[in-house]
């Protein structure tokens, strides 16, 4: 009896050192696939066998008419895969999508072709962070992103989490996700430090305007909507109006929050300008810390 237990637990041990470590299977079955001409890190380490850690990332991407038909170089501080879905992200398994992911790139930065896409927008060439956790339920269908974050350091951040519900697994049946899925909750966060001015600036630069003109533009446009609509329903455009107001310094970040009592789906966009909508159709509250009353009323 000794010697068979000494053999199943050789034959255990065995079989733990086959198994393939998260950094082993990313290279093997992920990084074959990518796109890319060439792709290097100055160190590299596993977080279980789901999970990995990339240091000092170098990837050489492609020409493409977006860099004027040259090739890119990016530059990654850090990579962080906590879990991946390695099984379904897997080259042979084209038909079911990943039902987990959790990873996060710090100090993204790319070389002039990419700076120059870049500043056509009006963005700045600084570090990028980016986060992304998300899990798939398959059995209930259920699409929870517990955070998508992009921010440009020092300049703002944008979060946005959700959950919807009706969402397929399978690869051939996300077009029809846009008619069974109904949103159930979802929070957006912007908190600006400068990013929104220097858009705004670079934006009115491209089309001869001011940066003044678009903000009083779209601050009559918002006015515009607020004719019919409650008090309870004035909080959130009030808070929009005074963020757009406040433009040059905002006090603080902006969120968005959307729960629908029944979940909501894109067949309710349809409706969602009639008075008081966004809120008894989505639930939608909106929280700003300088949020000045009156701010979207009519003029």
């Amino acid at each position: 009896m000794r010697s068979f237990g000494t053999f199943l637990a050789l034959l255990l041990l065995s079989t733990a050192a086959w198994a393939e470590s998260g950094l082993q299977r990313f290279e093997r079955e992920v990084k074959p696939q990518l796109e890319l001409e060439k792709l290097s890190y100055g160190g590299a380490e596993s977080l279980g066998d789901q999970g990995f850690v990339l240091k000092d990332v170098v990837a050489v991407v492609p020409p493409s008419a977006q860099t004027d038909n040259k090739r890119t170089t990016i530059r990654i501080e850090k990579v962080t895969v906590e879990s991946a879905d390695f099984d379904r992200l897997k080259a042979s398994n084209k038909e079911d999508l990943p039902r987990f992911l959790k990873m996060k790139f710090e100090g993204m930065t790319g070389d002039e072709a990419a700076s120059r896409s870049l500043a056509a927008y009006g963005l700045p060439k600084v570090p990028v962070d980016t986060t992304l956790d998300y899990r798939l339920d398959t059995a209930a269908k259920r699409l929870t992103v517990e955070k998508l974050e992009f921010s440009l350091r020092g300049l703002g951040r944008i979060e946005l989490s959700l959950v919807i519900d009706g969402v397929s697994d399978k690869a051939d049946d996300m077009e029809d996700t846009k008619d069974s899925g109904r949103l159930q909750s979802a929070s957006l966060t912007i908190d600006d430090k400068g990013l929104l001015s220097q858009l705004l600036v670079a934006n009115a630069k491209s089309q001869g305007n001011k940066p003044e003109d678009l903000v009083a533009l779209g601050l009559l446009t918002l006015t515009s909507l607020t004719g019919q609509q409650d008090a309870e329903s004035m909080k959130a455009f009030d808070a929009v109006a005074s963020f757009v107001g406040d433009w040059r310094s905002p006090k603080g970040p902006i969120t968005f929050t959307v729960k629908p009592a029944k979940g909501a789906s894109f067949a309710d966009v349809g409706g969602l300008l009639m008075p008081n909508a966004l809120r008894e159709t989505l639930g939608l509250s909106v929280t700003y810390a300088g949020t000045r009353a009156g701010a979207a009323a009519p003029k």
